[in-house]
């Protein structure tokens, strides 16, 4: 059993975003390392499952090691496709803003990433997040944002949608962020988490 650490309101906030929402946005910081990535595909996966049209929008090319992941082909990279990206900020329904704490992080998508009239859910492991998202769940304390999305998928009641794709990214964001759960990883619910991940068909050994 994982502790409850993200408020109610902020999981019934998103929840009802989610619920009058269908073209969703997930992006993440410039120069996106593993967890930025695997936060951001393995909440793509799940929201596809609940029917909705979601895409990741990064505002560089992601790195080349983490191609393997599932989806990640599909990931639109502002700085190689800026109109495309653009277009996909401006017709969103809700944007997901993972795994950084302030605007200037996401480099030349700033400007449209803030003029979009979209809401935002910010989900980040950072400290002292700047007040741009309608919703902000901000855990200093947690290694990594995609244990953090891990949380809150499992309280917005999603967790049996988590499939071995979505399970694979979010390990991998775990993983990256700890060092190979070297460094930050004295949690133990961190290794509930990844027991989970394990029963969703992951090999970890592999990843």
């Amino acid at each position: 059993m994982l502790r409850q650490i993200i408020q109610e309101s902020k999981v019934k906030a998103v929840r009802e975003l989610l619920g009058r929402s269908e073209r969703i946005v997930i992006t993440c910081h410039m120069s996106p390392d593993g967890d930025a990535i695997g936060s951001s595909l393995g909440l793509m996966h799940v929201l596809a499952a609940i029917g909705k049209e979601a895409r990741v929008v990064t505002p560089d090319i992601p790195p080349q090691i983490l191609r393997f992941l599932p989806g990640a082909k599909d990931i639109v990279p502002y700085s190689k496709y800026t109109d495309f990206a653009r277009q996909l900020l401006c017709d969103a329904d809700l944007i997901f803003c993972l795994d950084f704490n302030s605007l200037y992080r996401v480099d030349h998508m700033r400007d449209d990433l803030a003029s979009s009239s979209a809401p935002k859910v910010l989900v980040d492991h950072h400290q002292d997040p700047e007040d741009f998202a309608d919703v902000i769940i901000s855990h200093p304390d947690q290694s990594s944002t995609a244990i953090l999305m891990f949380r809150l998928l499992c309280r917005l009641e999603l967790f049996n949608l988590i499939d071995r794709k979505a399970a694979m990214c979010i390990y991998t964001g775990m993983m990256t962020d700890t060092g190979n759960f070297s460094y930050n990883s004295n949690d133990p619910d961190l290794y509930v988490v990844i027991a989970e991940l394990i029963r969703k068909g992951i090999n970890k050994d592999e990843i």
